[in-house]
């Protein structure tokens, strides 16, 4: 269940990251470390068409994201928001936050 990858697809002034697996614990920290320094170049679409789980220290990596994006002007969309991960994000208030899509752009 701690297995995850994801793919990076970049076009001009947009980034594509393709998540697959569980977002958790042991592997937030190193998607964290690959996401975040890509919004200081684009705006970023996390395609989660894949995701299959997240915990908390999932819902930190898409605040560092919406952090970044604020420091440099870009922004995170999170596309194809599986069903749980949407009920969390309501929950949690960061539905308000962050911006979501049924589209990869």
């Amino acid at each position: 269940m701690n297995e995850l990858s994801w793919t990076v697809e970049r076009a001009p002034h947009r980034v594509v990251v393709a998540v697959t697996g569980a977002l958790t614990v042991s592997t937030s920290p190193a998607l964290q470390d690959a996401l975040v320094p890509l919004l200081a170049e684009a705006d970023v679409t996390v395609d989660l068409t894949g995701l299959s789980f997240l915990d908390s220290s999932g819902l930190t990596v898409f605040i560092a994201a919406y952090k970044a994006g604020v420091r440099h002007g870009t922004t995170t969309t999170l596309a194809h928001v599986p069903d749980f991960l949407a009920r969390v994000l309501q929950v949690t208030g960061l539905a308000r936050l962050l911006l979501t899509s049924d589209q990869v752009v």
